[in-house]
């Protein structure tokens, strides 16, 4: 037998050497809004690890310790690739917009009281709907969608838009005789007031305490008569009260400390 059949016979005797694997990733994708943040764990490493991510600005990429945390930036898709000696692997990373949001996601009304509910995030065209129109009707307004108290009972505002259903719970309580004046009444008319000007008018964007009646009172009147800011928020909140529920809220604020 000559000496190369005797090395080919030889060979034959050794283990087959399989190549090495690359290193695995779990999970091998994402998705994510912006502001998440992910971890991926990294296994069967062999030597070294390195990272390259394709499109930073879309999604940030750290590893550490067997370990990628990645923390979504804006819309968009990435690579992250991993490599060890065995080879590599990618993580693909894709960035959704967030989903619709609605605020306040409840309300409690008087009957003949109108009030916004914020939009944020709306994908596609934006539609609301009322479980019981004879309690509240709900329209869409802008950015915002326009809930009304007809009569006293419950009602869930649906909204919505190409990919997402938000509720509103609606109580709507019955309107006082003669006009709401009580403080009851008063601080339940002026609770839709406290998310921007804080509980009971005490901050927000422009805090309340330590006007007068008269002054708190003309300022709405002034909203919502359309002489002030007739295209503003201020002024769609106060087109849905009566005169006497102005007054009412007016006093209510009027007289916290």
């Amino acid at each position: 037998m000559n000496i190369r059949n005797q090395l080919i016979g030889l060979l034959s005797l050794l283990p087959l050497m399989e190549p090495a694997a690359a290193a695995s990733l779990s999970p091998s994708s994402l998705t994510m809004i912006p502001g998440q943040v992910a971890t991926v764990t990294v296994s069967n490493i062999r030597g070294s690890l390195s990272l390259q991510n394709s499109k930073p600005g879309i999604a940030s990429a750290q590893l550490a310790s067997a370990r990628i945390t990645v923390t979504a930036l804006t819309v968009g898709s990435t690579t992250v690739t991993v490599k060890d000696t065995g080879g590599k692997k990618t993580l693909q990373v894709k960035v959704n917009p967030p989903p619709m949001a609605v605020s306040p996601e409840s309300l409690s009304l008087v009957a003949g009281q109108s009030a916004n509910v914020t939009v944020s995030n709306p994908n596609g065209t934006v539609q609301a709907s009322s479980s019981n129109a004879s309690v509240a009707r709900a329209t869409v307004n802008g950015t915002a969608v326009l809930v009304q108290g007809v009569a006293a009972g419950s009602a869930k505002v649906t909204v919505r838009d190409a990919k997402t259903n938000r509720t509103v719970n609606v109580t709507v309580t019955a309107a006082g005789g003669g006009g709401v004046t009580d403080n009851t009444e008063g601080r339940l008319l002026a609770s839709n007031c406290f998310q921007c000007h804080g509980t009971n008018g005490s901050g927000g964007f422009e805090a309340l305490l330590g006007e007068t009646e008269a002054e708190i009172f003309n300022e709405l009147a002034e909203y919502a008569s359309g002489q002030e800011d007739a295209d503003g928020i201020m002024a769609a909140h106060t087109r849905g009260y009566t005169e006497a529920q102005l007054r009412a809220i007016a006093k209510y604020l009027a007289n916290q400390r």
